[in-house]
């Protein structure tokens, strides 16, 4: 019976930090993959440009989800804390954000708080929520 507890104690405590992240991105125009990029990190949420669709450092979760014109939704389980969001549609499937030759993004795309950068993306402060428990975040696609 003692060995029970402090299994039963770690299993609580673990699940006690836990919150779910339910996304709902608006106006979606077209047809494609959906990719959506949750990230702890500022450094790599500010120079992040979409042009690589694979997990690493300073993201801590994400959803790929193939979307029709409308509205698209989903789940992402993470620890209660400070986040940002960056998404982008890929209509083409190339796993990728394009942009024509100065940068600017030929797919739709945006950003938790629908925040929005002058020549990049926003500021990672600007984008930012705070996840405890069960967090909505509706973002619009521009």
């Amino acid at each position: 019976m003692l060995k029970v507890i402090p299994l039963l104690t770690l299993f609580i405590s673990a699940t006690a930090w836990s919150a779910e992240l339910a996304v709902k991105v608006t106006n979606i125009k077209h047809e494609g993959v959906l990719y959506v990029a949750v990230y702890d990190d500022k450094e790599v949420f500010e120079s992040d440009k979409g042009d690589n669709s694979q997990q690493r450092p300073g993201i801590v979760g994400g959803l790929v989800k193939k979307v029709t014109a409308g509205e698209a939704e989903g789940t992402i389980e993470l620890e209660e804390g400070i986040y940002s969001i960056g998404f982008f549609i890929d209509k083409n499937n190339n796993e990728k954000l394009d942009t024509n030759f100065l940068g600017v993004p030929k797919e739709q795309f945006g950003f938790s708080n629908d925040a929005m950068g002058l020549f990049g993306p926003p500021s990672f402060e600007a984008a930012s929520f705070t996840l405890q428990e069960k967090t909505v975040l509706i973002m619009e696609a521009r």
